[in-house]
Protein backbone atom coordinates (compact mmCIF):
# COMPACT_ATOMS: atom_id res chain seq x y z
CA UNK A 1 0.00 0.00 0.00
CA UNK A 2 1.43 3.37 -1.04
CA UNK A 3 1.65 6.16 1.48
CA UNK A 4 -0.05 9.36 0.34
CA UNK A 5 2.41 12.16 -0.36
CA UNK A 6 1.66 15.31 1.57
CA UNK A 7 1.05 18.35 -0.65
CA UNK A 8 1.07 16.15 -3.73
CA UNK A 9 -0.41 18.58 -6.22
CA UNK A 10 1.42 21.57 -7.63
CA UNK A 11 -1.70 23.68 -7.07
CA UNK A 12 -1.68 22.85 -3.35
CA UNK A 13 2.03 23.71 -2.97
CA UNK A 14 1.49 26.96 -4.90
CA UNK A 15 -1.46 27.89 -2.66
CA UNK A 16 0.60 27.17 0.46
CA UNK A 17 3.50 29.30 -0.83
CA UNK A 18 1.21 32.15 -1.93
CA UNK A 19 -0.27 32.20 1.56
CA UNK A 20 2.78 31.39 3.71
CA UNK A 21 5.43 33.60 2.15
CA UNK A 22 3.53 36.93 2.36
CA UNK A 23 2.19 36.06 5.82
CA UNK A 24 5.70 35.21 7.00
CA UNK A 25 7.13 38.42 5.56
CA UNK A 26 4.33 40.46 7.12
CA UNK A 27 4.96 38.81 10.49
CA UNK A 28 8.67 39.61 10.34
CA UNK A 29 7.98 43.21 9.28
CA UNK A 30 5.36 43.60 12.04
CA UNK A 31 7.73 42.23 14.67
CA UNK A 32 10.62 44.46 13.61
CA UNK A 33 8.44 47.57 13.29
CA UNK A 34 6.63 47.04 16.61
CA UNK A 35 9.54 45.60 18.57
CA UNK A 36 12.64 47.41 17.26
CA UNK A 37 15.90 45.59 18.01
CA UNK A 38 17.40 48.67 19.64
CA UNK A 39 14.69 48.52 22.31
CA UNK A 40 13.96 44.78 22.66
CA UNK A 41 16.37 41.89 23.06
CA UNK A 42 16.58 39.64 20.02
CA UNK A 43 18.61 36.47 19.82
CA UNK A 44 22.11 37.51 20.81
CA UNK A 45 25.12 36.70 18.64
CA UNK A 46 26.89 33.77 20.28
CA UNK A 47 30.17 34.70 18.60
CA UNK A 48 29.96 38.23 20.02
CA UNK A 49 28.91 36.97 23.46
CA UNK A 50 31.80 34.51 23.55
CA UNK A 51 34.60 36.58 22.06
CA UNK A 52 33.46 40.20 22.34
CA UNK A 53 34.15 40.52 18.60
CA UNK A 54 31.66 41.35 15.84
CA UNK A 55 30.95 38.54 13.38
CA UNK A 56 30.05 39.35 9.76
CA UNK A 57 26.35 39.16 10.67
CA UNK A 58 26.43 41.36 13.77
CA UNK A 59 24.03 44.25 13.32
CA UNK A 60 21.98 42.53 10.58
CA UNK A 61 18.71 42.59 12.53
CA UNK A 62 19.19 46.28 13.28
CA UNK A 63 20.10 46.86 9.62
CA UNK A 64 16.87 45.20 8.42
CA UNK A 65 14.92 47.24 10.97
CA UNK A 66 16.59 50.42 9.72
CA UNK A 67 15.73 49.55 6.11
CA UNK A 68 12.10 49.00 7.07
CA UNK A 69 12.12 52.42 8.72
CA UNK A 70 13.67 54.00 5.61
CA UNK A 71 16.98 54.71 7.34
CA UNK A 72 19.36 53.34 4.72
CA UNK A 73 22.47 55.09 6.08
CA UNK A 74 21.86 53.58 9.53
CA UNK A 75 21.27 50.17 7.94
CA UNK A 76 24.64 50.39 6.20
CA UNK A 77 26.25 51.53 9.45
CA UNK A 78 24.86 48.51 11.31
CA UNK A 79 25.96 45.99 8.69
CA UNK A 80 27.46 46.99 5.38
CA UNK A 81 27.37 43.40 4.14
CA UNK A 82 23.58 43.53 3.93
CA UNK A 83 24.06 45.16 0.50
CA UNK A 84 26.29 42.31 -0.63
CA UNK A 85 24.57 39.24 0.79
CA UNK A 86 20.94 40.34 1.34
CA UNK A 87 19.74 40.38 -2.30
CA UNK A 88 21.54 37.14 -3.13
CA UNK A 89 20.15 35.29 -0.10
CA UNK A 90 16.63 36.56 -0.88
CA UNK A 91 17.03 35.33 -4.47
CA UNK A 92 18.18 31.90 -3.26
CA UNK A 93 15.22 31.64 -0.88
CA UNK A 94 12.73 32.51 -3.62
CA UNK A 95 14.30 30.00 -6.00
CA UNK A 96 14.12 27.34 -3.26
CA UNK A 97 10.40 28.03 -2.80
CA UNK A 98 9.89 27.89 -6.59
CA UNK A 99 11.74 24.57 -6.70
CA UNK A 100 9.48 23.19 -3.94
CA UNK A 101 6.33 24.34 -5.76
CA UNK A 102 7.40 22.89 -9.10
CA UNK A 103 8.84 19.73 -7.52
CA UNK A 104 11.84 20.00 -9.74
CA UNK A 105 15.22 21.50 -9.33
CA UNK A 106 14.89 25.16 -10.24
CA UNK A 107 17.67 26.92 -12.07
CA UNK A 108 19.62 28.92 -9.56
CA UNK A 109 22.09 31.38 -10.97
CA UNK A 110 25.46 31.00 -9.37
CA UNK A 111 27.98 33.80 -9.49
CA UNK A 112 31.32 32.90 -11.07
CA UNK A 113 33.72 31.18 -8.69
CA UNK A 114 35.98 34.24 -8.73
CA UNK A 115 33.08 36.41 -7.54
CA UNK A 116 32.29 33.97 -4.73
CA UNK A 117 35.93 33.98 -3.63
CA UNK A 118 35.89 37.78 -3.84
CA UNK A 119 32.69 37.94 -1.72
CA UNK A 120 34.26 35.67 0.88
CA UNK A 121 37.51 37.67 0.96
CA UNK A 122 35.50 40.90 1.28
CA UNK A 123 33.45 39.35 4.11
CA UNK A 124 36.60 38.23 5.92
CA UNK A 125 38.27 41.63 5.45
CA UNK A 126 35.12 43.39 6.69
CA UNK A 127 35.06 41.16 9.77
CA UNK A 128 38.72 41.80 10.56
CA UNK A 129 38.50 45.56 9.94
CA UNK A 130 35.40 46.04 12.10
CA UNK A 131 37.19 44.37 15.02
CA UNK A 132 40.53 46.16 14.87
CA UNK A 133 41.18 48.33 17.93
CA UNK A 134 41.34 51.46 15.80
CA UNK A 135 38.72 53.96 16.90
CA UNK A 136 38.09 55.45 13.45
CA UNK A 137 37.53 52.01 11.91
CA UNK A 138 35.40 50.86 14.80
CA UNK A 139 33.26 54.00 14.55
CA UNK A 140 32.79 53.37 10.83
CA UNK A 141 32.24 49.58 10.70
CA UNK A 142 31.03 48.33 14.10
CA UNK A 143 27.26 48.09 14.58
CA UNK A 144 25.56 50.85 16.51
CA UNK A 145 25.34 49.96 20.19
CA UNK A 146 21.94 50.57 21.74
Amino acid sequence: MNKPVMFESRRMRLAIALFSVPVGILMIVAIILNFPPEKYLYLPCLFNMTTGLHCPGCGSTRAVSSILHGEIALALKNNLLILLWGPYLAYRALQGIRSWIEREKAFIWEPPKGAIVGFLILTLAYTVLRNLPIESLSALLAPVAH
